[in-house]
């Protein structure tokens, strides 16, 4: 026989420190919870009273929209900018009967801020979606070379708006303003 198994074994942990660990877990867990749900919804009673319902649809999304739980904000690709738009028309309308379209033409420096409403619409650079306008109210859109990119604002049930800026030095303003008001067909 050898010295360790002379040896007496350990005494056991008192009970009191397994239910304080449990405790700190189950505390730290509700801790997580509770800011998790903060964190996304703002306030507790609003998860159980949605402010606004969303229509449900059978149909796929676009092309370029984000499926279900994905991120709306674009994976780092860069639009690329077309040529810039040349002449001085402000608005371009298109179609006929109710079927109009217009686009307006702006230009701006380096980026622009997208409000809409409704403020959960998608916006699209060049057919890539860069956010929610909500996202791109509060924080600028930065263009990543000059030349003319086509700026859709879009959302399930409403008409897009379309407009188009052209990046360029000798603008007149840093970043172009848009106001987006979505309108049900």
């Amino acid at each position: 026989m050898t010295e360790e198994d002379l040896e007496p074994p350990p005494p056991p942990l008192p009970r009191w420190i397994p239910i304080l660990i449990g405790a700190v877990l189950v505390a730290l867990g509700a801790l997580a919870v509770f800011t998790g749900l903060r964190y996304r919804q703002n306030t507790l009673v609003s998860i159980v009273k949605p402010s606004r319902t969303m229509p449900q649809s059978n149909s796929p999304a676009p092309p370029g929209e984000p499926e279900a739980g994905g991120s709306l904000i674009f994976d780092g690709n860069a639009p690329a900018a077309h040529p810039p738009v040349a002449g001085r028309t402000r608005a371009t309308i298109t179609g006929t009967g109710s079927e109009v379209e217009s686009n307006v033409h702006i230009t701006a420096r380096r980026g622009m801020v997208v409000t809409a409403t409704p403020d959960d619409a998608v916006v699209y650079v060049n057919d890539m979606a860069v956010g929610q306008a909500k996202q791109l109210a509060s924080q600028p859109y930065e263009f990543a070379t000059p030349g003319s990119y086509t700026i859709r604002v879009t959302a399930p049930g409403y008409r897009d708006r379309v407009y188009t800026i052209t990046v360029a030095e000798n603008a007149n303003v840093e970043v172009a303003r848009i106001e987006a008001r979505l309108t049900r067909p």
